[in-house]
Protein backbone atom coordinates (compact mmCIF):
# COMPACT_ATOMS: atom_id res chain seq x y z
CA UNK A 1 0.00 0.00 0.00
CA UNK A 2 1.54 3.82 -1.05
CA UNK A 3 -0.50 6.35 1.11
CA UNK A 4 -1.05 9.47 -0.88
CA UNK A 5 -0.45 10.94 -4.34
CA UNK A 6 1.93 13.46 -3.01
CA UNK A 7 4.28 10.26 -1.76
CA UNK A 8 3.87 8.60 -4.89
CA UNK A 9 4.94 11.58 -7.26
CA UNK A 10 8.33 11.93 -5.24
CA UNK A 11 8.94 8.22 -4.92
CA UNK A 12 8.59 8.59 -8.94
CA UNK A 13 10.69 11.74 -9.29
CA UNK A 14 13.47 9.99 -7.58
CA UNK A 15 12.78 6.35 -9.93
CA UNK A 16 13.15 8.61 -13.02
CA UNK A 17 15.66 10.64 -11.93
CA UNK A 18 18.72 8.72 -11.12
CA UNK A 19 21.32 11.76 -10.72
CA UNK A 20 18.66 13.39 -8.08
CA UNK A 21 18.84 10.01 -6.37
CA UNK A 22 22.22 10.13 -6.28
CA UNK A 23 22.55 13.66 -5.03
CA UNK A 24 20.06 12.16 -1.88
CA UNK A 25 22.38 9.54 -1.06
CA UNK A 26 25.59 11.62 -0.89
CA UNK A 27 23.50 13.58 1.49
CA UNK A 28 23.08 10.62 3.50
CA UNK A 29 26.44 9.92 3.45
CA UNK A 30 27.60 13.52 4.64
CA UNK A 31 24.80 13.45 7.27
CA UNK A 32 26.27 9.99 8.31
CA UNK A 33 22.82 8.88 8.17
CA UNK A 34 22.75 4.88 7.34
CA UNK A 35 21.07 3.69 4.05
CA UNK A 36 20.53 -0.45 5.26
CA UNK A 37 22.37 -2.51 3.27
CA UNK A 38 23.93 0.26 0.91
CA UNK A 39 26.95 2.13 0.74
CA UNK A 40 24.96 5.21 -0.49
CA UNK A 41 28.60 6.61 -1.98
CA UNK A 42 28.88 3.72 -3.69
CA UNK A 43 25.30 3.01 -4.64
CA UNK A 44 25.46 6.92 -6.17
CA UNK A 45 28.43 6.25 -8.03
CA UNK A 46 26.92 2.96 -9.61
CA UNK A 47 23.18 5.20 -10.28
CA UNK A 48 25.49 7.72 -12.27
CA UNK A 49 27.52 5.70 -14.37
CA UNK A 50 23.72 5.02 -15.88
CA UNK A 51 23.34 1.18 -14.34
CA UNK A 52 20.04 1.20 -16.22
CA UNK A 53 18.76 -0.38 -19.33
CA UNK A 54 18.51 2.09 -22.14
CA UNK A 55 14.82 2.93 -21.81
CA UNK A 56 13.38 6.61 -23.02
CA UNK A 57 13.28 8.98 -21.03
CA UNK A 58 10.12 10.41 -19.29
CA UNK A 59 11.01 13.35 -17.89
CA UNK A 60 8.81 15.18 -14.91
CA UNK A 61 7.67 18.80 -14.96
CA UNK A 62 7.38 21.00 -12.26
CA UNK A 63 3.33 22.10 -11.15
CA UNK A 64 1.90 23.39 -8.01
CA UNK A 65 3.49 20.90 -5.23
CA UNK A 66 6.88 19.91 -6.94
CA UNK A 67 6.91 16.69 -9.77
CA UNK A 68 4.11 15.94 -11.35
CA UNK A 69 3.08 13.84 -13.87
CA UNK A 70 -0.54 13.14 -14.80
CA UNK A 71 -1.91 9.64 -13.50
CA UNK A 72 -5.14 9.61 -14.63
CA UNK A 73 -4.47 7.59 -18.13
CA UNK A 74 -1.57 5.37 -16.77
CA UNK A 75 -3.32 4.49 -13.57
CA UNK A 76 -6.83 3.88 -15.42
CA UNK A 77 -5.44 1.32 -17.62
CA UNK A 78 -3.90 -0.67 -14.42
CA UNK A 79 -7.49 0.08 -12.27
CA UNK A 80 -8.89 -1.31 -15.52
CA UNK A 81 -7.74 -4.55 -15.92
CA UNK A 82 -7.36 -5.33 -12.29
CA UNK A 83 -4.25 -4.85 -11.82
CA UNK A 84 -4.31 -1.81 -8.81
CA UNK A 85 -6.53 -0.69 -6.84
CA UNK A 86 -6.76 3.10 -5.75
CA UNK A 87 -9.29 4.30 -2.71
CA UNK A 88 -9.61 7.87 -1.84
CA UNK A 89 -9.59 8.34 1.74
CA UNK A 90 -12.60 10.82 2.80
CA UNK A 91 -15.29 12.38 1.29
CA UNK A 92 -15.73 13.65 -2.43
CA UNK A 93 -15.08 16.52 -2.74
CA UNK A 94 -12.80 16.62 0.32
CA UNK A 95 -10.49 14.04 -0.49
CA UNK A 96 -7.91 13.93 2.19
CA UNK A 97 -5.72 11.49 0.27
CA UNK A 98 -5.77 8.63 -2.13
CA UNK A 99 -3.93 5.28 -1.57
CA UNK A 100 -2.37 2.80 -3.74
CA UNK A 101 -2.09 -0.68 -3.56
CA UNK A 102 -1.19 -3.54 -6.15
CA UNK A 103 -3.46 -6.10 -6.55
CA UNK A 104 -3.01 -10.31 -6.67
CA UNK A 105 -3.79 -9.93 -10.48
CA UNK A 106 -0.80 -7.33 -10.82
CA UNK A 107 1.47 -8.73 -8.15
CA UNK A 108 0.70 -11.96 -11.09
CA UNK A 109 1.27 -9.95 -14.26
CA UNK A 110 4.32 -8.51 -12.63
CA UNK A 111 6.42 -11.73 -11.60
CA UNK A 112 5.30 -12.76 -15.05
CA UNK A 113 6.52 -10.18 -16.62
CA UNK A 114 10.05 -10.70 -14.79
CA UNK A 115 10.52 -14.01 -15.77
CA UNK A 116 9.69 -13.27 -19.13
CA UNK A 117 11.67 -10.27 -18.76
CA UNK A 118 15.21 -10.28 -16.87
CA UNK A 119 15.78 -6.97 -17.44
CA UNK A 120 13.11 -6.05 -15.91
CA UNK A 121 14.80 -6.79 -12.24
CA UNK A 122 16.37 -3.29 -12.79
CA UNK A 123 12.95 -1.64 -11.97
CA UNK A 124 12.88 -3.72 -8.69
CA UNK A 125 16.49 -2.82 -7.28
CA UNK A 126 15.71 1.07 -8.45
CA UNK A 127 11.88 1.02 -6.64
CA UNK A 128 14.14 -1.16 -3.60
CA UNK A 129 16.65 1.84 -3.22
CA UNK A 130 14.05 4.36 -3.73
CA UNK A 131 11.66 3.32 -0.88
CA UNK A 132 15.14 2.46 1.28
CA UNK A 133 16.01 6.34 1.05
CA UNK A 134 12.69 7.22 1.30
CA UNK A 135 11.85 5.39 4.76
CA UNK A 136 9.11 6.29 6.65
CA UNK A 137 8.90 10.29 5.15
CA UNK A 138 5.89 11.29 4.09
CA UNK A 139 5.08 12.65 0.53
CA UNK A 140 5.31 16.29 2.28
CA UNK A 141 8.74 15.96 3.88
CA UNK A 142 10.01 13.93 0.28
CA UNK A 143 8.53 16.51 -1.70
CA UNK A 144 10.36 19.48 0.92
CA UNK A 145 13.75 17.28 0.23
CA UNK A 146 13.67 17.58 -3.69
CA UNK A 147 12.42 21.49 -3.24
CA UNK A 148 16.05 21.36 -1.23
CA UNK A 149 17.69 21.42 -4.69
CA UNK A 150 17.94 24.79 -6.82
CA UNK A 151 17.38 23.36 -9.73
CA UNK A 152 14.27 21.58 -8.70
CA UNK A 153 13.04 24.85 -6.82
CA UNK A 154 13.69 27.43 -9.83
CA UNK A 155 11.92 25.27 -12.14
CA UNK A 156 8.98 27.50 -13.57
CA UNK A 157 5.44 25.76 -13.62
CA UNK A 158 4.69 23.62 -15.98
CA UNK A 159 8.68 23.50 -17.11
CA UNK A 160 10.51 19.74 -17.14
CA UNK A 161 12.83 19.96 -13.67
CA UNK A 162 16.31 20.21 -15.22
CA UNK A 163 18.89 17.46 -14.64
CA UNK A 164 21.78 17.80 -12.16
CA UNK A 165 24.14 15.59 -13.18
CA UNK A 166 27.41 17.23 -13.61
CA UNK A 167 27.11 19.02 -10.19
CA UNK A 168 26.40 15.60 -8.64
CA UNK A 169 29.34 14.00 -10.11
CA UNK A 170 31.48 16.89 -9.01
CA UNK A 171 29.92 16.30 -5.67
CA UNK A 172 30.61 12.29 -5.60
CA UNK A 173 34.64 13.02 -7.15
CA UNK A 174 35.11 15.64 -4.04
CA UNK A 175 33.07 12.84 -0.88
CA UNK A 176 35.59 9.83 -2.83
CA UNK A 177 38.65 12.06 -3.06
CA UNK A 178 37.93 13.03 0.92
CA UNK A 179 37.26 9.21 1.80
CA UNK A 180 40.54 8.00 0.21
CA UNK A 181 42.45 11.10 1.44
CA UNK A 182 41.13 9.83 4.55
CA UNK A 183 42.02 6.23 4.39
CA UNK A 184 45.66 7.31 3.62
Amino acid sequence: MLRGQKKLQALDFWLRNPDYLADELLNAAEAGRSVPGVSPVDRAAALLEGDEPDLESYPMIRWRYGAYESLDDALALLVAHGLIGIDAIGTAPDIDRWDYCLLPAGRQDAQEMRSQEPDLSWYDERAALVLLLAGDRSGSALKELQYAQGEYERTHMGEDIAGILPRVRARLAALQSKVSEGSA
